[in-house]
């Protein structure tokens, strides 16, 4: 049997005759199908859920629709079709999909070609054949493309704009590691500018004989007056001047 989330099924009680009142607060309301010492199962319509019964604070039992569902069901011959189309209308309109669900399949098994049991399953009919809506699409020439049918064209549209658009974000992506190389390569270009600078600088002060000082330039080319070497007086450097 299947098995349904445990919050699903925390739904109003005017639907279902038998409620489960739980402990602390919520109801679960359907036909309870098992009960023992351990657990109860209950069939909410959509599927079947058990509940500890150490959780149950009590239970409230009465007959609710499913138990007409499977009163009138137990009535009607497999190849009733009308009695079936008529039980699965009526389950639809006391919340029992699954169980309207199964009454056209009944119907369905006697009648093949039942236009109503096949549109209520989700069938179309096509060139005088029942088909699924998938078979349907396929058989008019669709295609289907992110989950949707579409024509080829249409199909062939969505592809161009979805290159398109990657064409897009991959320029922009590239734009902007460029630009940040860019940026990168600058910032290296400035971070050596500034260390060439700082290392010419601290080879200047290394030498203070040749630096700058006074206004005189590097080296020396003359001796402004009074401040050459002191030669003596009415001395002559040698091999200059008159005998």
């Amino acid at each position: 049997m299947r098995k349904l989330p445990f919050l699903l099924f925390l739904v109003p009680a005017a639907l279902f005759a038998d409620v489960v009142y739980l402990q602390g607060a919520g109801t679960i309301s359907g036909k309870i199908v098992e009960q023992n010492a351990e657990v109860v199962q209950v069939d909410v319509g959509g599927g079947i859920i058990g509940v500890p019964m150490s959780r149950v604070d009590h239970i409230v039992k009465a007959r609710c629709p499913l138990d007409d569902y499977e009163a009138r069901a137990a009535k009607l011959a497999a190849n009733d079709t009308a009695g079936w189309l008529k039980l699965a209308g009526w389950a639809s309109q006391n919340g029992l999909p699954m169980n309207a669900h199964d009454a056209y399949e009944k119907a369905l098994a006697s009648s093949p070609d039942n236009a109503e049991a096949r549109q209520a399953l989700g069938y179309t009919k096509l060139n005088g054949r029942w088909l699924t809506e998938d078979e349907a699409y396929q058989a008019s020439g669709y295609v289907k493309y992110n989950g949707e049918w579409m024509t080829p064209a249409q199909a062939q549209i969505e592809q161009t704009n979805e290159a398109q658009d990657k064409a897009r974000k991959d320029a922009q992506d590239a734009a902007v590691v460029a630009e940040q190389r860019a940026d990168d390569a600058e910032a290296r270009a400035e971070k050596a500018e500034k260390e060439a600078k700082k290392a010419q600088e601290a080879q200047q002060y290394a030498y203070p004989g040749y630096g700058y000082y006074g206004g005189y330039a590097y080296g020396v080319t003359s001796w402004p007056t009074g401040t050459g070497p002191n030669l003596g007086a009415g001395s002559r450097p040698s091999g200059g001047g008159r005998k």
